[in-house]
């Protein structure tokens, strides 16, 4: 009985040892806007739509209203952010659910009142000597720069919890690109949620692997397609199901040549990238430029 304890001890150091790793791995690959470098001149972007993942983040501080800014002047027709909502019911845009790693302040974001993190400065990120005063976006913010810059949204919703979302459908009407936006969550029930409020609306669910409940779930949502970890992908032969099934196939995070070229194989229409910049401008025409007085 004492040796299987011990062989059940060992065990269990080896599982807590191999998913502090994966974390540890997660995190980097999650994050990886801070290790990356501006590629420029690679023509398999041309066949793709490149989206701006926290913007052109590989330039400037992720999520930052200039690297929105650089993004759209960069050609990019999609620009991507991460919302989360503070505790008096504001979305700001922010990956992480606390403003620590980013910012020069401490606490979560769900505990925090607008007025609390605009009183914060975002003190890390590429670039961060050249961008030094850069405050973090609210969802109006983020939508107006882009939208002027004639580039479209990629909205993450990073929040946990139930929301009713009627805030967030009601900024993209105000700026009229509820045909254009995209929505992405690894929530299925928050895609449903918004879909209930708006059919028009695109959206994503995220994952890590393309499994079979992947496709059922995003066929049940209708007009959603799949966001997938290119680095997880081997199942060419569900890529291909939903390339046959005309469900649209976005992967992330596409840093390397090699990697755009392979997903471009799986059938993948857009891709999200820290670095990779668009051969030629890919934005459809300027968008709209309606201002929303909200500060949501």
């Amino acid at each position: 009985m004492r040796i299987l304890i011990i062989i059940l001890l060992i065990l269990a150091s080896f599982a807590i040892v191999a998913l502090i790793s994966y974390r540890k791995v997660m995190e980097r690959l999650e994050n990886a806007s801070e290790y990356a470098h501006l590629k420029e001149n690679v023509k398999s972007t041309a066949q793709v739509k490149m989206i701006a993942h926290r913007g052109l983040s590989a330039v400037a501080p992720e999520n930052s209203l200039s690297a929105f800014r650089l993004a759209t002047e960069a050609g990019f027709g999609y620009v991507e952010t991460d919302i989360h909502k503070t505790k008096d019911g504001h979305w700001v845009v922010m990956h992480d659910p606390t403003v620590d790693r980013m910012t020069d302040g401490e606490g979560a974001i769900a505990d925090m009142t607008l007025e609390q993190i605009k009183a914060l400065t975002i003190n890390r990120g590429s670039g961060i000597a050249q961008y030094p005063d850069e405050k973090v976006p609210t969802l109006n913010e983020y939508l107006k720069v882009v939208t002027e810059g004639g580039a479209y949204p990629v909205i993450e919703v990073k929040a946990k919890g139930a929301f009713d979302f009627k805030d967030v459908v009601y900024l993209l009407r105000e700026y009229g690109i509820t045909d254009k936006a995209i929505i992405l969550d690894y929530d299925a029930q928050h895609l449903k949620t918004i879909r209930a409020l708006c059919p028009e609306l695109k959206m994503q669910l995220l994952c890590h692997f393309i499994k079979r409940e992947v496709i059922d779930t995003v066929e049940q949502i209708g007009n959603c397609g799949v966001d997938g970890m290119y680095n997880f992908q081997r199942n060419n032969k569900l890529c291909a199901e939903i390339r046959e099934k005309g469900i649209p196939l976005n992967m992330w995070t596409i840093d390397s040549e090699q990697a755009l070229e392979k997903i471009i194989t799986l059938g993948a229409g857009m891709a999200t990238t820290n670095s990779l910049k668009p051969v030629e401008n890919q934005q459809e025409t300027a968008a709209p430029r309606n201002e929303s007085k909200a500060v949501l």
